[in-house]
């Protein structure tokens, strides 16, 4: 049923048990990080759910029209709720009163086709206050038929009353191993997909993305920026890289920035001589020679400068202007 979803077997059984169960929870939390796969495992317990006996083999008209493959969710008894994306700046907003409003609305409909009404709520602890309070009274008195799957990434941000009338199941990361074969399987040389596998610490979401970038390029912009290491005319040096040009984009710059802080964290790994603790495990040399060079103090400097960079660049300030700004202080640090 859901065997092309990697992991969560604990998690599997329960929704396994949950479709034969004659008394069922109104409301599930899938919680866990992003990219470990509970929104996938939450379409394929919604289309089992919604399936006429319940096994999502695409054999009915329920099943036909819950198509995970091509993103075909036009079953009348399947609602997703996701958050909005502002217009003007591009980013996502909480979902809002008016949200939860409509949806409430719309419980005051029964099933049509199926047995069962799924609602997947994504996100749902970026819910604004108001409409977490909103949200609290339809999850008191559930309507007849429904089932709520709540996604969120942390729990502690959810109402302690919206807690205490959830079934909580918890994700953990998938093994780095089986993460590893999955990108492997996407056409990956087995080094760079153990690599993005640590990278990506067990998300399967997140290591195929980085698969799909170009993260593994600018991972290596990243390395000769920090073997470069100290600058004798900054200004000169930075002015030939790629990522200081105009045509170097948000997004690439994000990630430019993210490998620059698990590089940086690796140095300090291995000054501190934990070296099983490597993401970059196929540079531990350079790393080893690099961390020789370093001071504990100016790498934890260099991991605050960073991680103030990749804030600026979420806040939409001048990509040029944080990675300039980011590297000079990347090599003041150095040199002190």
């Amino acid at each position: 049923m859901w065997d092309n979803i990697l992991g969560h077997a604990k998690q599997k059984e329960f929704l396994q048990r949950y479709l034969q169960a004659q008394e069922r929870p109104h409301a599930l939390l899938f919680v866990g990080a992003e990219g470990l796969g509970k929104k996938q495992l939450a379409l394929a317990f919604a289309k089992a759910l919604l399936c006429a006996n319940h096994t999502g083999s695409d054999h009915c008209e329920a099943c036909r029209l819950m198509n995970l493959e091509d993103g075909n969710l036009s079953h009348p008894d399947f609602l997703l709720v996701q958050r909005e994306q502002d217009e003007k700046t591009g980013r996502y907003k909480d979902i809002s009163k008016d949200q939860v409003a409509e949806l409430i609305s719309k419980s005051a409909f029964a099933p049509v086709m199926s047995e069962t009404k799924v609602c997947i709520i994504e996100d749902v602890d970026r819910m604004s206050l108001v409409a977490a309070n909103s949200f609290l009274k339809l999850l008191e008195e559930p309507p007849v038929g429904w089932v709520m799957v709540l996604l969120a990434t942390d729990e502690n941000k959810l109402l302690s009353t919206i807690m205490s009338r959830v079934v909580c199941l918890r994700f953990q990361p998938v093994p780095v191993g089986m993460v590893a074969k999955l990108v492997e399987m996407r056409g990956v040389e087995p080094q760079r997909a153990e690599v993005l596998a640590r990278i990506s610490e067990g998300s399967v979401g997140v290591a195929l993305g980085l698969a799909e970038q170009n993260a593994w390029e600018l991972r290596q912009q990243a390395v000769a920026f920090l073997e470069a290491l100290p600058l004798n005319m900054p200004l000169n040096y930075l002015a030939g890289r790629s990522w200081q040009q105009k045509n170097f984009e948000r997004p690439e710059a994000l990630m430019l920035v993210k490998m620059l802080q698990l590089l940086v964290r690796d140095i300090m790994m291995c000054k501190l001589h934990l070296k099983d603790k490597l993401y970059n495990c196929d540079l531990e040399a350079e790393l080893n020679q690099m961390a020789r060079q370093w001071q504990l103090g100016g790498l934890k400097k260099a991991l605050q400068n960073i991680q103030e960079a990749y804030a600026a660049l979420e806040n939409s300030v001048g990509v040029r202007l944080v990675l300039e700004t980011m590297a000079l202080k990347i090599d003041q640090a150095y040199k002190e």
